[in-house]
């Protein structure tokens, strides 16, 4: 064999085994499959909104998330809750993405306050405010008992709640991010899930309210649960489902003027008149119904945003 013909075939070897260890040479439809889901950071949706899907990546998969809502196009920031921006760099820097009107950004906290459950985050990647929506103006007005108000934001919804929402005529809308973006789709139903931009309606049931949690023994919790009041709204229909996720999204009015930031959720037990109609042994029998959500009174976090002035 002629020194050239050795040389040609000892190349050939070497690409092989750099293609089958490194992973180096791919083919076209690998190249065009890294181009998509999370290596591109962009995703197509057909609406737009003022509200954020917040979300924790590790290896381009999805770990915990909340929402949030825009307060300052012009920085790129937004409101969320201290629960949500307290994950911020679980799994390292840059761990944190905000989801806004189709893209992908990395995303810092500005700031937190000391016991109240709301935070400022903010994008740290390139943007082009012009993309971006007019924020939605603050309350003047504290809302009171009875006052209708809206909740809209985005989570993640098991497959066989979002069929039965579209033939009960359910507002939400199914952006296929767990599909087409972080390619998590499956065949098995019973374990798909997709996420949905939802729009809830509820009344005011309950105002400055305070909420017992867990005791830690912690002396700064233990303050908290006693130094903040919350609003509490009864939704309009069974959620089915967890609001998981909706944590730090916006709260409307009518005029479409944001009064609070979603910070808790609570399962609700109703009567099961159907069920109590069939028991043949005497007894009441309740349902898990979710219908209970609570939020913070935007008057009260309100002057965080100063700390964007700079």
């Amino acid at each position: 064999m002629q020194i050239g013909s050795k040389f040609a075939v000892l190349s050939l070897c070497i690409i092989f085994v750099s293609c089958n260890l490194f992973s180096s040479c791919n083919s076209k439809s690998d190249v065009s499959k890294q181009k998509e889901g999370c290596r591109h950071g962009s995703f197509v949706q057909d609406f737009k909104t003022d509200v954020a899907w917040i979300v924790n990546e590790w290896n381009c998969k999805p770990g915990g998330y909340g929402s949030g809502f825009l307060i300052d196009k012009e920085r790129g920031a937004f409101y969320t809750n201290k629960h949500v921006a307290n994950e911020f760099n679980n799994y390292g820097k840059g761990s944190h993405k905000i989801y806004f009107n189709g893209k992908f950004y990395n995303a810092e906290v500005v700031k937190v306050p000391p016991l109240r459950d709301a935070a400022i985050v903010r994008i740290t990647d390139a943007f082009d405010p012009s993309e971006f929506p007019e924020p939605a103006p603050f309350v003047t007005e504290k809302v009171k008992m009875g006052d209708k108000v809206f909740i809209e934001g985005f989570h993640p919804h098991p497959y066989f709640i979002i069929e039965s929402n579209k033939t009960e005529g359910y507002d939400e809308k199914t952006v296929p991010i767990w599909d087409k973006y972080y390619n998590l789709g499956t065949r098995n139903l019973d374990k798909k899930q997709e996420v949905v931009f939802e729009k809830i309606t509820g009344k005011v049931v309950k105002l400055n309210t305070m909420i017992a949690f867990e005791d830690t023994g912690d002396t700064i919790d233990k303050t908290k649960e006693l130094s903040n009041t919350y609003v509490v709204v009864k939704v309009d229909r069974d959620h089915k489902f967890s609001f998981g996720g909706l944590s730090g999204t916006v709260v409307r009015n009518v005029e479409g003027e944001v009064v609070g930031i979603v910070t808790l959720k609570r399962a609700n037990y109703e009567l099961d008149k159907e069920e109590t109609e069939k028991s043949q042994d005497g007894n009441t029998y309740l349902k898990q119904v979710y219908n209970v959500i609570g939020f913070t009174p935007i008057e009260s976090v309100a002057d965080l945003r100063q700390y964007l002035i700079k």
